[in-house]
């Protein structure tokens, strides 16, 4: 399961998502590569200051490379195998920042503090979430962790036994099926959880975990949307 460090400077989920969500928009509203750059840095500075050093360099690493694929415009002069290809990784690198965002938000963020910020926000009354689409999302905020937890258990018993996983015909057998056998005991077992705990119950519920503002959120938030209005602004 994600390990989620105790971190004053660690934002709440509120400005994650809205971060989120804001660099959602560079897909169809694009930037300059100064400020790309710049939203990736501060994304992979969070990542340092939260104790997540690996993530920080994949995330900017995986951008350096994505960075260099050539756009529509350039890939129009490529054969068109070559330009097949580069036209899916400039999609990848066009999805890339608001996903790193969204990896970020996910991986720093427990789930009690995500549903804990969904009632800050007063988000299922302001809806009306009803019962299937609450549990649901209850569901998939608990699945992940999960998921990546057996999926490792498994790759960890294979190494044990000294099975390669690397044949894909051995990967689908050992692996893949088993996650798949797993992974729907995992969804039964968490919507079970939340049902017994009465997640459709109307009322305010009590939480372990209390989301309070910090000014860290503040700046996070801040910098990120003047990186994204700069970059935008840059461009005209």
């Amino acid at each position: 399961m994600y390990s989620v460090k105790s971190n004053s400077l660690n934002p709440n989920p509120i400005p994650k998502f809205f971060v989120t969500v804001l660099l959602g928009f560079t897909i169809l509203h694009s930037i300059n590569h100064y400020s790309e750059w710049a939203l990736i840095i501060v994304i992979s500075i969070m990542y340092f200051i939260n104790g997540f050093r690996k993530e920080g360099m994949q995330n900017i690493i995986v951008f350096g490379i994505l960075f260099f694929v050539p756009d529509f415009t350039i890939l129009a002069k490529f054969p068109l195998v070559i330009k097949m290809l580069l036209s899916l990784l400039f999609v990848v690198r066009m999805f890339y920042i608001p996903y790193a965002s969204g990896k970020f938000l996910i991986k720093t963020s427990d789930v009690g503090s995500i549903m804990s910020s969904m009632d800050f926000l007063r988000i299922p009354k302001a809806v009306s979430i009803p019962k299937e689409v609450s549990i649901p999302i209850a569901v998939m905020f608990r699945f992940f962790p999960y998921f990546v937890e057996e999926k490792n258990s498994i790759k960890m018993a294979m190494r044990i036994r000294g099975i390669e996983t690397k044949n894909p015909v051995k990967y689908l057998e050992y692996v893949a099926v088993p996650l798949l056998i797993i992974s729907s005991n995992i969804a039964d077992d968490i919507a079970k959880a939340a049902e017994t705990k009465c997640i459709a119950n109307p009322i305010k519920k009590t939480r372990y975990i209390t989301v309070r503002v910090h000014i860290i959120d503040f700046i996070y938030a801040f910098i990120m949307t003047v990186i994204v209005v700069g970059g935008r602004l840059c461009l005209h």
